[in-house]
């Protein structure tokens, strides 16, 4: 077998020609269309993707746009899973120093939306297959790269491709960070009904569970007397009506200690100024900690940690009824069957709990082999000792039960998935093809 990192090294700017065209897709959700439920420039996108596989002597499948997988066949019958996606989320131009689908190289970075995540990952994967086969690797395991087409969404592509495909027997997403993410914890976002507001009172605040919201807004009578004092960030405006704003700073809601939750300030300068009413009055006294201790739910494991509670977002309904949209992340040792009990039985009996978003925790133990190999080839590549980690946050993994994240973001390095000028080092778009090559390989010999 020839070495395979004379193979990289020899095709790694094909490697990075293939990439920058990938991401002159733009592959934002578009219009529905046949054959492309995601739209026509996704659809366009896998069957390039696919296209170029299938030139190299690899096997592919669509599935009617919804995804489409790569095999590198193996001489057994296990399959070795990634998944990865090829959708995007939306990218401002105007907020971009570089065009975002130009895929444009400055200063030893390729800049564009999908670097990151997930395109520029998924075709290191990619090119991590060719150079096994073009060095003589002859896998046991079927290699099979799984590419959907909706994860920044719905995730509907893959619940759609495995009505039809069987789950790999073991996988990895690179979607999330190095060194392995084996611990993920659950995720509910729920909404409570809550009681009518004051005569006359609104309140305003944040657009997704998922966020921290930075501003919140209280519009009341004229003649409501409101004391601020002793709230930083928090100012009261009279006129007509009297207006509290209070401003925080925004954070992703599996890490609300990164920000200031805007709602907390005046959800507590409103239940002073009604201490009568029950909606503001328990979303003060239950739902203003991050930690969940004030509403007793403060969950804890060794595993994963502490649960974390997130207003996301509040808003008064035509009515005059609240309505409080939430975000939980709850350690890894619990269920979400386990969460609405709890939930109800700390929610007064006239407020409803409605969840809408749910998922079941991920945990693959650190003693089992998908997550040893992973480790072992991580720290062997970068000469470290580090240790599987868990996350507040949900990738793609949990859409497997026997998967984990790896990569493609590097310790300490500059984070800017979802961000304006999003883009990858190519010096770390190397390495992480060759960490994906040795992984591969191991887990399918």
């Amino acid at each position: 077998m020839k070495d395979i990192n004379t193979v990289l090294n020899e095709q790694f700017d094909d490697l990075v020609a293939t990439l920058q065209k990938v991401i002159t897709f733009n592959t934002e959700k578009g219009e529905e269309a046949v054959g492309a439920p995601f739209g026509k420039q996704v659809r366009a996108c896998l069957d390039y993707v696919l296209n170029t596989a299938q030139s190299w002597g690899l096997s592919t499948f669509n599935d009617d746009g919804y995804a489409g997988h790569v095999d590198f066949a193996g001489t057994g019958k296990e399959i070795v899973g990634v998944l990865g996606h090829l959708d995007v989320v939306p990218a401002n131009p105007a907020e971009w120093k570089y065009p975002p689908y130009a895929a444009e190289i400055h200063d030893g970075k390729l800049f564009g939306r999908g670097t990151m995540d997930d395109k520029g990952p998924m075709i290191a994967c990619l090119f991590a297959v060719k150079f096994l086969k073009d060095a003589g690797f002859k896998p046991s395991k079927t290699i099979r790269l799984i590419f959907g087409c909706d994860e920044e969404t719905d995730m509907g592509c893959v619940r759609h491709y495995f009505q039809t495909m069987p789950y790999p027997d073991i996988a990895f997403s690179p979607d999330g960070d190095f060194p392995v993410i084996n611990r993920e914890k659950g995720i509910y976002h729920f909404d409570i009904t809550l009681g009518k507001l004051p005569a006359g009172v609104t309140l305003t605040a944040g657009d997704r569970a998922n966020v921290v919201p930075s501003k919140c807004v209280a519009t009341l009578p004229a003649s409501a007397v409101i004391d601020a004092d002793g709230y930083a960030n928090v100012t009261v405006t009279r006129g007509e009506q009297t207006v509290v704003t209070a401003v925080g700073k925004a954070a992703h809601a599996s890490t609300p200690e990164e920000g200031i939750n805007a709602t907390h300030a005046v959800l507590k300068l409103l239940a002073n100024a009604y201490p009568d009413n029950k909606s503001v009055c328990f979303l003060a006294d239950n739902l203003c900690d991050s930690t969940g201790t004030d509403f007793g739910i403060n969950l804890r494991d060794e595993q994963s940690g502490s649960l974390t509670c997130n207003i996301g977002v509040l808003r008064t309904l035509e009515d005059g009824t609240l309505n409080a949209t939430v975000d939980i992340r709850f350690p890894v040792s619990y269920n979400c069957d386990f969460m609405y009990d709890l939930l109800r039985s700390k929610t007064p009996a006239e407020f409803q709990v409605k969840p809408w978003h749910v998922s079941d925790p991920l945990y693959v133990p650190a003693e089992s082999e998908l997550v040893t190999t992973l480790m072992d080839v991580y720290n062997n590549a970068m000469n470290t000792k580090l240790e599987p980690i868990a996350i507040g946050g949900g990738t793609y993994s949990r859409c497997l039960s026997n998967c984990v994240a790896f990569g493609p973001l590097f310790p300490g390095e500059e984070q800017t998935i979802h961000m304006p000028n999003e883009c990858v080092d190519l010096d770390n778009l190397k390495l992480m093809t060759a960490i994906y090559m040795d992984a591969l390989y191991r887990l399918a010999k």
